[in-house]
């Protein structure tokens, strides 16, 4: 969600993965939450990967100048479910989820280029494979970021939900009684540039995981 040390061109690759991506993260939740009983978000077409529908102005606009942006948030009816709490938990890893399947597509489909093509990334070239290569490494990497992001404990993010789901009653009327300060403080992490020291490790660990798992099965098959 950083790139302001990006070209031109990395940056149209960026976009392009980026509103592909949170599309599909945004819909995963709407999907999940369909199938639990809950149809808000497939009443209002959010069961789709059509960007025109996920894409917020105002994050968007942001992810071009201050390298940072958040998609529409998908509406959900907790009541709806069975289980309200597990309802809530389930729809909110869906979106983390999904990015970390895409994650080992992107993976997948570079490694496979690279080993049976010998095909690497290069952003100014033209040539189709090594397009692909580009937008599989830079789907990759986003895919981990938006993984890891969206898990951490903060509100809005998914991972909040996440984390209140396991505290004791009387510490999650707490913890939502100080919403405001946490969102607060996780803004400060985002533009003192202290989030990056936190997720640009655990990119590179779970990327390094991921290329763990794939390259014997890439190995197998090329």
């Amino acid at each position: 969600m950083f790139f302001r040390n990006f070209g031109l061109i990395e940056i149209l690759y960026y976009f392009i993965i980026f509103a592909f991506s949170i599309s599909v993260h945004e819909s995963a939740h709407a999907y999940i939450a369909y199938r639990l009983g809950d149809n808000t978000g497939k009443d209002l077409e959010r069961i789709t990967i059509n960007p025109m529908k996920h894409l917020d102005v105002t994050g968007t606009i942001l992810l071009f100048f201050a390298g940072f942006g958040w998609a529409k948030p998908v509406p959900i009816n907790p009541s709806n479910f069975k289980n309200r709490k597990v309802g809530t938990v389930m729809v909110s890893l869906a979106g983390p989820l999904s990015n970390f399947i895409l994650a080992f597509i992107f993976a997948f489909i570079f490694l496979f280029l690279q080993f049976k093509f010998d095909v690497y990334s290069n952003f100014t070239s033209t040539e189709p494979l090594v397009v692909i290569s580009n937008f599989s490494i830079m789907g990759l990497s986003l895919n981990i970021l938006l993984t890891i992001f969206n898990l951490l404990p903060f509100p809005p993010l998914d991972g909040s939900k996440v984390f209140t789901f396991f505290l004791p009653q009387r510490y999650y009327f707490r913890f939502m009684q100080y919403q405001y300060a946490t969102f607060i403080i996780f803004i400060i992490l985002i533009y003192t540039g202290i989030l990056r020291v936190i997720l640009i490790p655990a990119q590179e660990y779970t990327l390094n995981f991921i290329f763990f798992v794939l390259k014997p099965v890439i190995n197998l098959i090329t």
